[in-house]
């Protein structure tokens, strides 16, 4: 009787092992397809203005603020002088516009601490503010107590560079 009780535990082990060794393989029986569904389309762009075209100068340049017109200005040779206990600037001013330009300038001298301590208006030969197309002769009589031969200035736009309307019309 010894080897009958081991035998049903042997054939109840061998049992379980064959049932978990089943080496099965998977079967595919179908893919499942997906219906078909439309692609969605993005919405179709449209341009929207969302303001005023910026204005353009005749050279074709935006014109954003007051000063537009001072980036056709350049200045050079400028010298400063005495003459018969006065002080005088002399120079030369480009104006690289298709037209004339009117505007008021300061040639300003200031101290170390900010103070004005001269200036005089620019003009041209005759007086006049309106810078032709081109190259032309700049003068100022500068109104100083002080010596500011070899001093720093700045230039200061008292109106800013205009088209002359007029010169716009005849052309």
């Amino acid at each position: 009787m010894r080897g009958r009780p081991l035998l049903p535990l042997l054939m109840l082990g061998l049992m379980l092992c064959l049932s978990g060794c089943d080496h099965a393989e998977p079967a595919i029986v179908g893919t499942p397809t997906p219906a078909p569904t439309a692609t969605p389309e993005p919405e179709p762009f449209t341009l929207s203005v969302t303001g005023d075209p910026l204005p353009t100068d005749l050279l074709g340049a935006a014109i954003v603020g007051e000063d537009h017109y001072t980036q056709y200005l350049s200045f050079g040779d400028i010298r400063v002088y005495e003459y018969q206990n006065d002080t005088f600037l002399d120079g030369i001013v480009v104006n690289a516009y298709t037209l004339p330009l009117e505007c008021r300038i300061e040639a300003v001298y200031y101290n170390k601490d900010g103070k004005m301590i001269g200036r005089g208006e620019l003009h041209l030969a005759e007086g006049e503010k309106t810078l032709p197309v081109g190259t032309s002769r700049i003068y100022a009589e500068i109104a100083t107590d002080v010596d500011v031969r070899e001093k720093d200035f700045v230039l200061e736009y008292k109106s800013y560079p205009k088209p002359v309307e007029s010169a716009a019309n005849e052309g």
